[in-house]
């Protein structure tokens, strides 16, 4: 089910709307300014004061006397106060202010306007909202029944204080002041727009009377009130003249008094942030009782949590990889989806596995995978989505489902009850897993068919809807052919993709199934305490995950489960095509989830297995358990030798439970001698996708071509060959017994011989 439509208008609904990172912290909405306090401490903790002051300027509009008035209600909001001290941020903004290298009043020289506003009180709130529109050039009259500015900062502030604050913002703007003028009726003002500040127990108008207390505006056209007439704080003095500002601003262009709501003060906080892992520390105490230091206040803003709502990129490295988040990811591929220049765009949305735990653990259910499957839908039709990024992995499909395929039914039976099918990848990694389990399963559910072959998930991934199509119409002919049995998975990407696409299938997951028939004897397992590793997609199949665990408690192993596990299993990088689309961050994936805990790894999936084993740490797949398998010489096998395991599999099965004699697949050679291809170079074209067989037809086309270069200074030829849309490049030495690859490596060109 798609999430997003063609034109991506249907993707900002349940997406970029939802995400609620960047959205305000407890402490920013328990503040009356919403300041963006993760902005300001950020910039403290790296010590730019001058950044933080700036930031702090924005919603503060007098900073010099904010930070000496405000009574700190961040304090309550503070998630720190549940562990230990609240943040003094109060002292850190007064630090802001002080060790501020530059104060200039910004100057935005934009046109001069022509709209008149009239703003009756020359308190904080009046003149917050003069100085913010006299900033965007409109003409701002202020009219102050006494003789100073300032309202009653005179009885809470020094005159030297925040008179200079005030007149410096004055000066900076197209701003009027009209000392000892009384206004009593509105009638007086000769202006577009009138904002009324008068103070506590001041003229209303008449205008309080259903007035909007969220843009300020009141039932009569151009008339504002804002301030002490409200009951209001100093604080709130200036957070609602700077709301107002906006509002009036969106009257005179539009003629509507309901305001710009995104600028309304905001009183909820949209995340929560987990402090199990926070360590406590108490706060930064100034050495002189009043004020910080300069490093004082770094260390007091390094004790802020910089709360968000990063639950998404706790879970999965690719979005600090891409240094994005869903809103920003969204944003950015609707962007390009009509373009053809979109390459970035296009790599990140191929370097997702398509997992879900985004989806998972998001507090508002937003599921990436899902939407960048799409994505790679529409590239695709376009024609845009390299088929660099997938040739291997379709090429690994057609085998699974061409050569190494196979469907049959129980010895001497014509219909199943139930029918393994293993997958694509276990037999590849090691064909004992399913030779020897097919036959233990077969001594005691005598009717079980097997079919060999691929679920269609790597199509799925490549955006290949309509081969992913055609695998799920062979599947659904050969589940009716056997009498529409009970399917047995050993994949819990296999069960995801029938579940998905062929619901009316039953389907149980193998370790369920071994728990039920019976295991094999088993011996006490010479590992004594392990964690399992679940695979990402078995957070589905939570029959798969308590089996296999109690299959780990049978053979004596004591389990301790990894921080990640169950319904939040990760990735271990390999799906989705991500080795391909981005190496280095499906190489970064395989060491975190490798290194994730120190004890042995027990998973029942085999791609998992290949990533651990070859990385080196220590791992077994649970039919290694299930059926006694010594793995202390174990070596992850090479692309070509996972292709010969599958072909192994189907041929002793098809020997050992139909007694069927099948020629076995000769090697391919050349017809001057065998490729001796040293470990090395397996290992790294492994993780570069070249297969041997790519190397044994680049050399062979080298040859029979005459095409080679002979370098004499190294004594190696080097040759290419474009196989579909990749270009293969060799360096190899003859030798008396064929030929001895010195290097290898492949991109997607083409090259063109003149």
């Amino acid at each position: 089910m798609r999430v997003m439509d063609r034109g991506g208008r249907r993707a900002y609904e349940p997406f970029a709307s939802a995400c609620v990172h960047g959205e305000l912290p407890s402490c920013s909405v328990s503040c009356p300014l919403n300041l963006d306090v993760r902005d300001i401490l950020r910039q403290v903790q790296a010590g730019n004061f001058t950044a933080a002051y700036n930031t702090y300027r924005v919603k503060a509009v007098f900073p010099e006397i904010v930070s000496r008035i405000c009574d700190e209600p961040c304090r309550a909001g503070c998630v720190r106060r549940e562990l230990d001290e609240s943040v003094s941020l109060r002292l850190l903004e007064r630090a802001c202010v002080e060790f501020a290298r530059v104060k200039t009043v910004p100057s935005y020289n934009l046109p001069p306007k022509t709209k008149r506003i009239a703003v009756i009180g020359a308190g904080l709130s009046g003149l917050t909202c003069a100085v913010k529109l006299a900033a965007k050039s409109y003409p701002v009259t202020v009219y102050e029944k006494s003789g100073r500015l300032g309202g009653r900062m005179w009885d809470l502030l020094s005159p030297e204080i925040f008179l200079p604050a005030i007149r410096s913002q004055i000066d900076a703007g197209n701003c009027t002041v009209c000392f000892e003028t009384e206004i009593t009726s509105l009638r007086d003002v000769d202006h577009d727009v009138v904002v009324v500040a008068t103070g506590e127990g001041g003229e209303t108008f008449g205008l309080l009377e259903e007035m909007n207390l969220l843009s300020y505006g009141t039932t009569r056209p151009g008339a504002f009130v804002i301030g002490n007439l409200l009951g209001t704080t100093p604080v709130e003095d200036i957070a609602q003249g700077r709301i107002a500002a906006s509002s009036v601003e969106k009257y005179l262009k539009v003629g509507a008094m309901d305001g710009m709501p995104e600028t309304f003060r905001q009183t909820s906080c949209a995340f929560q942030m987990d402090l199990s892992k926070v360590k406590s520390s108490t706060a930064v105490v100034p050495r002189d009782g009043e004020s910080y230091e300069q490093e004082e206040a770094s260390a007091e803003a390094g004790r802020c949590l910089l709360c968000d709502c990063t639950v998404c990129s706790d879970g999965c490295e690719l979005f600090g990889s891409f240094r994005k988040m869903p809103k920003q990811m969204v944003s950015d591929a609707v962007a390009s989806l009509n373009t053809k220049r979109s390459a970035g765009m296009v790599r990140a949305m191929s370097s997702c596995n398509l997992c879900g735990l985004c989806g998972k653990i998001c507090p508002q259910g937003i599921d990436m995978g899902r939407f960048f499957q799409d994505f790679r839908v529409f590239k695709h039709e376009d024609g845009l989505l390299p088929p660099a990024f997938h040739q291997f992995f379709m090429s690994d499909l057609r085998h699974a489902n061409e050569e190494a395929y196979l469907a049959r039914t129980a010895p001497d039976h014509a219909r199943a009850d139930r029918v393994f099918f293993p997958g694509c990848q276990l037999a590849a990694s090691d064909p004992r897993h399913v030779v020897l389990t097919y036959h233990h399963l077969l001594e005691r559910l005598p009717d079980l068919g097997l079919i060999l072959g691929c679920c269609g998930a790597p199509a799925e991934w490549a955006a290949e809807t309509a081969l992913r199509d055609e695998i799920v119409e062979r599947l659904t002919a050969e589940w009716e052919r056997f009498g529409r049995p009970e399917f047995v998975f050993a994949c819990s990407t296999c069960r995801l993709q029938f579940e998905r696409y062929m619901p009316e299938i039953r389907g149980v997951s193998l370790y369920a199934l071994l728990l039920e028939v019976g295991l094999p004897d088993l011996a006490t397992s010479e590992v004594r305490e392990a964690c399992v590793f679940d695979p990402c997609s078995s957070r589905h199949d939570g029959s798969a995950q308590q089996s296999v665990r109690r299959i780990a408690e049978k053979t004596g192993i004591a389990l301790t489960e990894l921080p990640w596990s169950g319904e939040k299993a990760q990735c271990c990088g390999w799906g989705g095509h991500m080795a391909v689309a981005n190496p280095k961050l499906a190489i970064t994936i395989g060491r975190n989830r490798s290194s994730a805990h120190t004890l042995p790894y027990i998973t029942y999936c085999a791609n998992c297995q290949e990533v651990f084993s070859r990385r080196g740490k220590d791992s077994r797949h649970v039919l290694d358990i299930v059926l006694g398998l010594d793995k202390t010489r174990y070596r992850s096998p090479s692309l070509g030798q996972r292709r010969v395991n599958r072909m192994a599999a189907k041929r002793t099965v098809l020997k050992d439970e139909w007694s069927l004699d099948v020629a076995d697949e000769e090697e391919v050679r050349l017809e001057a001698g065998p490729v001796i291809i040293p470990d090395e170079l397996l290992l790294r074209m492994y993780d570069d996708r070249i297969l041997e067989e790519d190397v044994y037809r680049t050399i062979e086309h080298c040859e029979t071509t005459g095409s080679a270069v002979y370098d004499p200074s190294r004594d190696v030829f080097v040759g290419h060959l474009r196989i579909g849309v990749i270009t293969y490049w060799v360096e190899y030495a003859k030798s008396g017994r064929g030929y001895v690859l010195r290097s290898v490596y492949s991109h997607r060109m083409e090259i063109v011989e003149r």
